[in-house]
């Protein structure tokens, strides 16, 4: 059975934020999707949508109240509550689906890595300078057909044309999700000067604690463009984190850049491999990931395009995986 539950929900979503008398500072809409690699299977989409609020110490309005609230009650926390940052709440709301690489069979494919949706919805609070990010949130989500991912990639495939999934039937069960998150980046290099071109060279680790997926990050980031933006962490959305976020748009009001990230991933827990019962999937602990893309900013408008690809997560079957990712930001 489909469930229209994540459609409703994102959409409902989506109208609360437009018409927020909260004045958000940005909004941002990421969609991943293999289609953008000619793929499909492993990590086949995800649709986050995220609300990050005006800077608690650059506003006066209700969404600065927040992000000053958020402040004041997490100083204790490393890198939170300086004088000399800017501080911000971000709210996330997220799906994503996992398919075997066969989606035209109604069978389970022990052979292969199982359906799974899964949904979410999370908040962190951000502190930021021209030099470092900090950002510590929270999580919880749902797992099983609650979530949605079945009518929805149902939907997306026939919009697209492309092959109807046929084994929803089978993906894992029905549990509740949730967790803490926490990210830094911080920039190394910074070459040029603002009306000139720019390079940037900057490194961002990250943690998840989740009873979905526990596990750590780091990585490098190159970044080239004109009229760079405060925020030298283009990774635009997707499952990236929000860290993209704050200072994500620049002032002037127009920008490019072009970007290549390299990381890796240590997996010390996935729900996925932990329920995946007769199926023959075995997550690696380390997955290697690489990320190219570029930007473009023209006023209050963002869109960003990254491509991405990553190790095989499946230890049995080695196969990488790959996916692009469409975002676009505006602020209100």
């Amino acid at each position: 059975m489909t469930s229209t539950y994540a459609p409703l929900t994102f959409l409902f979503l989506a109208g609360v934020l437009i018409s927020s008398p909260l004045r958000a500072e940005l909004v941002n809409v990421a969609w991943d999707n293999d289609l953008f690699t000619g793929t499909d299977r492993g990590y086949t989409n995800g649709v986050r949508i995220s609300y990050l609020t005006s800077s608690a110490e650059q506003s006066s309005g209700a969404s600065a109240s927040i992000a000053r609230e958020f402040r004041d009650q997490l100083t204790f926390l490393p890198g939170i509550g300086a004088d000399s940052d800017q501080h911000a709440a971000s709210f996330s709301f997220r799906q994503l689906m996992v398919t075997p690489d066969d989606i035209s069979s109604q069978e389970p494919q022990y052979n292969d890595i199982p359906y799974t949706g899964h949904l979410s919805l999370s908040s962190t609070l951000w502190s930021w300078n021209a030099e470092s990010i900090t950002g510590f949130g929270g999580h919880v989500g749902v797992v099983g057909p609650e979530s949605g991912a079945e009518s929805v990639q149902k939907w997306v495939h026939k919009v697209t044309g492309s092959e109807t999934p046929r084994g929803w039937d089978n993906q894992l069960g029905t549990d509740v999700v949730g967790g803490l998150q926490a990210a830094h980046g911080r920039k190394l290099i910074q070459a040029g000067q603002k009306g000139e071109i720019e390079q940037q060279i900057s490194v961002v680790g990250s943690t998840l604690l989740s009873n979905f997926r526990t596990s750590a990050k780091t990585g490098f980031i190159w970044r080239l463009g004109h009229q760079l933006p405060v925020n030298f962490v283009p990774d635009y959305g997707g499952t990236s984190s929000t860290i993209a976020l704050p200072g994500s748009l620049n002032s002037t009001g127009s920008s490019w850049s072009v970007f290549i990230g390299l990381g890796v991933e240590y997996v010390a827990y996935s729900y996925i491999e932990e329920n995946s019962g007769p199926y023959e999937f075995t997550e690696g602990p380390f997955i290697g990931q690489i990320g190219i893309g570029g930007a473009w900013q023209w006023d209050n408008f963002q869109a960003a395009l990254t491509l991405r690809a990553t190790t095989g997560e499946d230890e049995r079957h080695k196969d990488d995986f790959s996916f692009g990712t469409l975002s676009v930001s505006w602020v209100l």
